[in-house]
């Protein structure tokens, strides 16, 4: 079964022309790793980053912590396709970042 990716999603949601109301789009992981933060060692939450693919480009984002449990039941993993239903973009470091990623198909 063929899978279509939302073509060009990663450009717009980096650009703002994509909101999440609007849209809801179909990426593919490429990666997903734990990720140390100073946070995290004053807490037991753990965080993820995720590498998300439309297709033609890719950008790295962090997995909102209440979907955890997705990679910790094997759900959400490389090669996994996504729909996400909520996201944020911010800038980091002067580099555009999808932060809080929400969903999953």
């Amino acid at each position: 079964m063929a899978i279509n990716l939302t073509e060009g999603a990663i450009m717009m949601m980096c650009r703002g022309e994509l909101k999440a109301e609007e849209v809801k789009p179909v990426l593919q992981v490429i990666d997903v790793k734990l990720v140390s933060t100073q946070a995290q060692q004053h807490s037991n939450t753990e965080r993820f980053r995720v590498l998300l693919s439309d297709g033609s480009l890719h950008q790295q984002g962090m997995l909102a912590t209440q979907m955890n449990a997705l990679v910790k039941e094997g759900k959400l993993q490389k090669g996994s396709v996504v729909q996400l239903t909520q996201f944020v973009c911010n800038v980091v470091q002067n580099r555009m970042h999808l932060p809080a990623l929400d969903g999953s198909k």
